[in-house]
C-alpha cells in the first residue's frame, strides 16, 4: 500500500499543471492496482530527499521474477493515462531500465527487479512508496562510503596520457574542431578522477557536481581553458588539464596501489617534445 499517504494532499492533476509531485502520487496510484509489483520505491534525488525543481523522478519497481518483462510492456500505457509521453527509451542493463519524458519534460525513469535483484540499497536511499512484502524494513539504515575504484583509476591514468600523445596528431592535421572535443574528454577525466574521492555511497548523476565536489575543486574546474578552435589555446589547455590531473593521478595510485605506466608517460614526453616544441615534453 502507498507508505503514510505523502502525496494525498496534493491536488487532483487534472486542477493544476502537472509537476513531479503529482506525477509520483498518480503513478502510485496506478501501480497500487497491479498484482504484479510487490513494492515501488523512489530512488535518486526524490529517494534521498535532496530533489529540487530540476530532478527527474526516478522509480524502481519489484516484481515476482518472471514478470519483468509484462510489466514493461504495460508501462507506457500507464504512463500515458497520467501524462502524454513525448520520449520513450528501454536500456538493458542486466535490469529493465524505461525513461520516459512527457509533454511538460517532466523525466520518469522505470527500473524493474525482482526482489533478488534490488541490490545495494539503504533506507536513507529510497523511499517506499508501495511496499507489500516488507522490503524497506529489511534495508540497512546507510551504506558504508564509497571508495576509490582502483580500476577506474588505472583507466583514467592511461587514457589520459594517451590522449595527450594524440594531440600531435590533431594538431598537424589541423584538426583543431575534433581537438576542442578532445580538451572537453581530457576535462571529463579530471572530473572523474575528482569524483572518485566523493565517499556518498549513491553519488547521483553529473547535473549536480557542485554539490558533490568542494567548493576548490568547483572552482578549479572553472578557472580551466575553454580553448576556441586555434592551435596554440588547444596546446595550452591540454597542458593546463594534465598540470591538474597528473599530480592528482599519481597521489591516487599510489593510495591504491597501481603501479605507474613510467615508460608511458616517458614516451608520450618525448613524442610531445620532438613534435610540439621541447617545452611540451615537460609541460607538466
Amino acid at each position: 500500500m502507498p507508505a503514510n499517504g505523502a502525496y494525498a494532499h496534493l491536488p487532483r492533476m487534472e486542477e493544476t499543471e502537472m509537476d513531479q509531485h503529482k506525477l509520483i502520487a498518480a503513478i502510485t496510484e496506478k501501480m497500487a492496482d497491479k498484482q504484479a509489483v510487490r513494492g515501488l520505491f523512489l530512488a535518486g534525488s526524490f529517494g534521498r530527499g535532496t530533489a529540487d525543481e530540476w530532478s527527474d523522478v526516478d522509480l524502481i519497481a519489484v516484481v515476482p521474477e518472471g514478470q519483468e518483462r509484462a510489466l514493461a510492456d504495460e508501462w507506457r500505457t500507464t504512463l500515458q493515462q497520467i501524462t502524454p509521453i513525448v520520449f520513450w527509451n528501454e536500456l538493458l542493463r542486466g535490469v529493465i531500465v524505461l525513461n520516459a519524458i512527457s509533454e511538460e519534460w517532466l523525466r520518469c525513469d522505470l527500473t524493474i527487479v525482482t526482489s533478488k535483484d534490488f541490490g545495494r540499497r539503504a533506507k536513507n536511499l529510497v523511499k517506499p512508496l508501495i511496499d507489500h512484502d516488507g522490503i524497506y524494513d529489511a534495508l540497512p539504515d546507510t551504506l558504508p562510503p564509497r571508495e576509490p575504484d582502483a580500476g577506474t583509476v588505472r583507466y583514467l591514468i592511461h587514457e589520459f596520457i594517451r590522449m595527450l600523445g594524440l594531440m600531435p596528431v590533431g594538431a598537424g592535421r589541423h584538426e583543431y574542431v575534433t581537438m576542442v572535443l578532445g580538451v572537453g574528454m581530457m576535462r571529463g577525466h579530471l572530473e572523474a578522477l575528482l569524483m572518485q574521492d566523493v565517499t556518498n555511497p549513491d553519488p547521483g548523476g553529473i547535473l549536480h557536481q557542485s554539490k558533490l565536489l568542494p567548493p576548490d575543486q568547483m572552482a578549479l574546474l572553472a578557472r580551466l581553458p575553454y580553448p576556441d578552435p586555434e592551435r596554440e589555446a588547444l596546446i595550452n589547455a591540454n597542458f593546463a588539464i594534465a598540470r591538474e590531473f597528473m599530480p592528482r593521478a599519481r597521489a591516487m595510485g599510489k593510495r591504491l596501489d597501481i603501479e605507474w605506466p613510467e615508460e608511458f608517460e616517458a614516451a608520450t614526453r618525448r613524442r610531445l617534445a620532438l613534435t610540439l616544441g621541447e617545452a611540451a615534453g615537460r609541460a607538466w
